[in-house]
């Protein structure tokens, strides 16, 4: 299944697609941590610490904590597992925290071993349980095995790493399930069959296009007939060009060839591209880009499903068994290299916002939520991917230059209705002037 998703992600546009979009759709611009600790002085510490820290987390030093997200989330689509290993790191290394983190496929997984002789556990595709099937161990290969080469020969010893310090992550769809399948699996079959189907259809245009004339002649004397070329032959014309004149011989006539054209081409193509769709979990329109069908409704009514989905997937694999054990280490690294004063786990992870389909239509909506008390503004300012309080304190920031430099806005509330009308305001409150030019008496 891994080997088959992989050639189908690198080369079937539908199958990258579909994995993009899972990529895209989970992580954006990543699902962000906030240090909710109780303690307003220990949260800055940690968020300062992370904010260092998280541009150089990663082990290959290419990317950032939501770069590594993105990659995770990829690697689960396509392999079906990822293998996150904590890397401690010495304190002369100049990193602002000494942990680095470092994904891994799971082709690492040593699957040769099924006994630890030393502990008498079982080892099931290089995990390594003990009585009870809790994970004590992983045995990984130094390097992967489809990296090895001339240079690079493979090394067959793997390595014993406790459980504590690997993150595994896979979606789990049954009850002692101990690694996961490609998000492709459900569609491999109709994809190769499109594929097949596409390149088949390819095949017939392009024979079709090779047959362009037939000349034909009545003289039954022609030598040509008998498959002898005969002088007249020399320099016959056998190909065409754009706006050419030929004179034909005496009896010789020209017909085209006309091949039947193909018909079911799109409904057949659509079919497919429906049924891979709904294998992936996802509408025929996000995959395709086609909503030349849809209305507002029906795409609206399409994507709450792909949504919630989506939301699951989140909560019970990525931040599970992605975000929190690196939250984790990170903690206990920072506390132990000195840049907290505190060990804390407590975190609020903001989950990125989708993109609305009708913003106006979505905003009303949320507008009326608030009003009636169904959603408080914590709520709707999360559910768009951003942190509230940063959001506050932006707004405030904002209006106090707003007031410094004078000016009034329609989206101030404070001095302005929805309708742009001047705001009633209590008695011995005055608004900053509206007109500030030379001849005003206000200022004489």
């Amino acid at each position: 299944l891994r080997a088959r998703a992989r050639d189908l992600d690198r080369n079937d546009g539908w199958a990258k697609r579909g994995v993009e979009i899972v990529s895209e759709c989970s992580i954006g611009g990543g699902i962000i941590p906030k240090p909710e600790t109780g303690k307003d002085r220990l949260d800055k510490e940690i968020a300062q610490a992370f904010a260092d820290w998280s541009e150089f987390c990663d082990a290959e030093e290419q990317a950032d904590f939501y770069g590594l997200q993105d990659l995770a989330v990829q690697t689960i689509a396509v392999s079906g597992d990822v293998l996150i290993r904590r890397r401690r790191r010495r304190s002369d290394e100049g990193l602002s925290v000494p942990l680095q983190l470092q994904l891994m496929e799971p082709d690492h997984l040593d699957l040769t071993h099924i006994k630890n002789n030393n502990t008498g556990f079982d080892i099931i595709n290089g995990i390594e349980l003990d009585r009870i099937n809790r994970r004590v161990a992983y045995w990984l290969y130094q390097t992967h095995p489809g990296e090895v080469g001339l240079y690079r020969p493979m090394r067959f010893d793997s390595q014993r790493i406790p459980a504590d310090q690997i993150a595994h992550a896979y979606r789990k769809t049954r009850p002692g399930q101990l690694s996961g399948v490609p998000w492709l699996t459900a569609a491999m079959i109709d994809l190769r069959d499109l594929g097949e189907y596409e390149n088949a259809e390819q095949v017939r245009k392009k024979v079709e296009a090779c047959f362009a004339a037939f000349v034909t002649t009545s003289d039954l004397s022609d030598p040509g007939l008998l498959g002898e070329e005969g002088e007249d032959d020399i320099g016959r014309l056998e190909t065409l060009e754009p706006g050419m004149i030929e004179y034909l011989e005496p009896g010789e006539d020209v017909s085209f060839a006309q091949p039947s054209p193909s018909s079911g081409y799109d409904s057949y193509t659509r079919a497919r591209l429906h049924k891979i769709a709904t294998a992936m979990g996802m509408p025929y329109q996000l995959l395709t880009g086609d909503v030349s069908r849809v209305n507002w409704s029906s795409y609206k009514a399409g994507i709450v499903p792909f949504k919630a989905m989506i939301r699951r997937f989140q909560k019970r694999t990525i931040l599970p068994m992605v975000c929190r054990p690196a939250w984790r280490w990170f903690i206990e690294s920072a506390f132990a290299a000195g840049r907290i004063s505190e060990l804390n786990y407590g975190v609020q992870w903001t989950l990125p916002g989708f993109e609305p389909i009708d913003r106006q239509k979505e905003l009303l909506a949320d507008q009326m939520e608030a009003r009636i008390g169904k959603a408080s503004m914590t709520e709707l300012i999360r559910a768009s991917g951003r942190d509230p309080e940063a959001v506050i304190a932006e707004i405030k920031a904002w209006t106090k230059l707003v007031d410094e430099q004078e000016l009034v806005f329609d989206s101030d509330p404070r001095k302005t209705s929805n309708a742009g009308l001047t705001q009633a305001r209590p008695d011995g409150t005055v608004l900053p002037p509206t007109d500030i030019s030379d001849d005003n008496p206000a200022e004489e």
